[in-house]
């Protein structure tokens, strides 16, 4: 049983990666949600809605005066999904870890966090070799904090549950 939970955490570790390598290996013209964002709202919506939001990226203020109402929303989206994909890979590593390497958690977070960034490093390298599209160090910071907040997850849910079936089989046990 051990090994079956081993090899699926594996298994969507590595499926997941392989997502996030095809999602980037993608133009920017075959993500760009901008059209989409045409058909369904009117700028002057999202402009109103969002005036007052400005996000420090890189060495710059991002903000719908900047850049406009739909590429702001676009620019919320993609950084969104950096923090969403890695969240979900940090979290999977944390779980295929602890199957494997039980309650040394130590070294469960080293190793999650350690393949977590070296996934983003070179995620964004691909990203920089690719003709339309740029990688960039910010991004790794992204991708970091995203899977920090899947690994905690991670570790929630291994480590809580884990105790909370200790403590049910412990208290089952002398009464049986």
């Amino acid at each position: 049983m051990k090994n079956k939970r081993i090899l699926y955490y594996l298994f969507l570790a590595f499926g997941w990666t392989l997502i996030l390598f095809y999602l980037s290996s993608m133009s920017y013209a075959e993500q760009d949600i901008r059209p989409y964002l045409r058909i369904l709202v009117a700028e002057e919506h999202l402009a109103h809605l969002f005036s007052n939001v400005e996000i420090p990226y890189r060495n710059s203020m991002v903000s719908v005066d900047s850049v406009g109402g739909y590429q702001f929303v676009e620019f919320l989206f993609r950084k969104g999904a950096h923090l969403f994909f890695y969240s979900v890979l940090g979290y999977l590593l944390v779980r295929y870890f602890a199957s494997s390497l039980g309650r040394k958690y130590w070294r469960v977070c080293l190793f999650s966090l350690s393949i977590l960034l070296t996934i983003s490093m070179l995620d964004e390298f691909l990203q920089h070799l690719h003709p339309e599209r740029n990688g960039q160090w910010a991004d790794v910071w992204l991708n970091g904090m995203g899977g920090v907040k899947g690994i905690i997850t991670g570790f929630l849910s291994t480590y809580i549950k884990k105790n909370r079936k200790g403590e049910t089989n412990k208290s089952a046990g002398p009464s049986m």
